[in-house]
């Protein structure tokens, strides 16, 4: 076994290198352009954009890395999309037996080589693992906040991470333009129930009372994305409606107290 992985890795590393020298400094090979016309348009825009360089630039770094030694785990993450592209555009747009068969070796010697350092990857695999700042006792961590909607969110915890949603918001709002910035608000409905739904939680409520400014707000984003009309006095009231009753939410649940005994949702959290 150990043998194989120093072949796959002085195999996958030396090819990954050569790619890059190819395309900066010597011409090795000509570089493939695509036969079929999905393939051709793709690597054209590639070339024109410079993205083509970012990629072979990648490749040449973390290809001397794994030749190396240095940094091995993280350079395999680094060049795993490059190899997934390369997979994609050989055996999906470009239909090349040649090309195929090598973009598959590569894709499965990278997979093969990071499957052998799992064990640098442990952490980052965790299905909850906390980042610098976060802490599972008190409940202080994205997961409790954001994600989990069982529980309760003390009113300090939840003014603290409603002003960090709220930075976020803005950021989508008036720095992001367009159906980009639109999606991304949506996505961002499900962390502001949940966090809600915990606040409302520890003031004794239901969570059931987040239906009304929910349904609103997916009703004014199915206008948005003119999915729907209602027609035209609501569709002029209801994206209107939809931000006063989430705020007006917002500030009840910044402003009501908690309970400070258990309820059936749990026991009191410190703020």
């Amino acid at each position: 076994m150990k043998q194989l992985v120093l072949v796959g890795r002085l195999i996958f590393g030396a090819w990954m290198l050569a790619s890059g020298i190819n395309h900066f400094f010597f011409s090795l090979w000509p570089e493939p352009i695509g036969y079929e016309p999905l393939a051709i348009q793709l690597m054209a825009a590639l070339v024109h954009s410079g993205l083509l360089g970012v990629a072979t630039a990648i490749q040449l770094v973390t290809g001397a890395l794994i030749l190396t030694g240095v940094l091995v785990p993280v350079a395999l993450c680094v060049v795993m999309p490059i190899s997934t592209c390369a997979l994609y555009w050989s055996v999906i747009l470009d239909h090349q037996p040649l090309g195929a068969v090598l973009a598959i070796a590569a894709f499965a010697l990278n997979g093969f080589l990071m499957l052998v350092y799992l064990e640098y990857y442990r952490g980052a695999l965790q299905p909850h693992a906390l980042t610098i700042g976060e802490f599972s006792a008190g409940r202080r961590s994205y997961d409790f906040l954001f994600v989990n909607p069982n529980g309760r969110t003390p009113r300090g915890q939840f003014t603290a991470a409603l002003i960090t949603l709220l930075i976020v918001v803005a950021f989508y709002a008036f720095l992001v333009k367009g159906l980009t910035a639109h999606w991304c608000l949506l996505m961002l409905l499900f962390p502001a129930l949940v966090l809600q739904a915990r606040r409302l939680h520890d003031m004794g409520y239901t969570a059931w009372l987040l239906l009304a400014p929910a349904a609103l707000t997916i009703a004014a984003f199915a206008l948005w994305f003119r999915i729907v009309s209602f027609g035209t006095p609501l569709d002029a009231d209801v994206p209107i409606a939809a931000p006063v009753v989430f705020i007006g939410f917002a500030l009840w649940c910044c402003i009501g107290g908690g309970q400070a005994e258990p309820n059936r949702f749990g026991a009191p959290m410190a703020a």
